[in-house]
């Protein structure tokens, strides 16, 4: 697609460049009194870890189901460290690898402050962040200009994996089960779905860009069908992280910046 997102350079943000980042935060780190530090599974694993052995903090993770929109921590003792933690005025560090246009971050960020109970006394470090995103983060790399591939992200956007998805059906149902679609009727581009391709939202399209790009907004979807071949470029650049399909002869085509 030639669109000014497809044209961005890809950067491929390495563990050396993740080191870097986190050792270049150490110090304010320091300063703003972090006494614990709490990773998002998966993808916010690694830095935490990295941070709680730059910083000597205990660290713990936050499981997010994407299915139930629910987070949670399993571990009771960290409770007992969130509370030394307000108690002595100390700020809890929550870390994420994207913060992107879902809800993952927003919500594991409510679930934190729903027993601290003091904004202030979290912090969000993100190791991606995009004008796009959905939540702010205190401390992150600014990814706007590139598309940033992690390491554990670098199978799944090559060529061949991507392939490998089209064919293997199961992977995509199974990531329909979780993640919310919307799908865009135009008479001019009819979409053709199977049954098996779960829509949680519809909405007509009748040439209004600005509508129809605040009704999506609004519903805030990570995947989205589409055959209509400008509208695609104006959606890739608006909901860049979003996935877009389109349908050709009962077949789903996935649009991204690499094509």
């Amino acid at each position: 697609m030639n669109t000014e997102f497809a044209r961005l350079p890809v950067y491929f943000y390495g563990y050396d460049d993740i080191e870097t980042f986190c050792l270049s935060k150490r110090e304010q780190l320091v300063q703003e009194n972090i006494g614990l530090i709490l990773g998002i599974l998966r993808g916010g694993a690694i830095p935490a870890l990295m941070l709680s052995q730059m910083l000597g903090l205990p660290v713990d993770f936050v499981r997010y189901d994407r299915r139930e929109a629910k987070a949670e921590i399993n571990n009771e003792k960290v409770f007992d460290l969130v509370d030394a933690c307000v108690k002595e005025g100390k700020r809890i560090l929550l870390v994420d690898d994207v913060a992107g246009v879902g809800y993952t971050l927003a919500n594991c960020y409510e679930y934190l402050l729903s027993f601290v109970n003091d904004a202030s006394l979290i912090r969000v470090l993100t190791l991606v962040h995009h004008v796009d995103s959905r939540t702010a983060a205190d401390h992150y790399k600014d990814c706007s200009s590139v598309r940033a591939v992690l390491p554990w992200e670098r199978y799944v956007t090559s060529r061949q994996c991507l392939d490998d998805f089209v064919k293997a059906e199961a992977a995509l149902l199974e990531d329909q089960g979780y993640k919310k679609t919307l799908a865009i009727d135009d008479s001019a581009y009819p979409l053709n779905l199977k049954r098996e391709w779960k829509v949680d939202c519809r909405v007509e399209f009748a040439g209004d860009h600005h509508s129809l790009l605040r009704t999506i907004e609004s519903v805030g979807p990570e995947e989205i069908y589409c055959n209509n071949e400008s509208l695609i470029e104006v959606l890739l650049k608006a909901f860049p992280f979003s996935i877009i399909y389109k349908t050709i002869n009962n077949r789903r085509y996935r649009i991204s910046a690499l094509d």
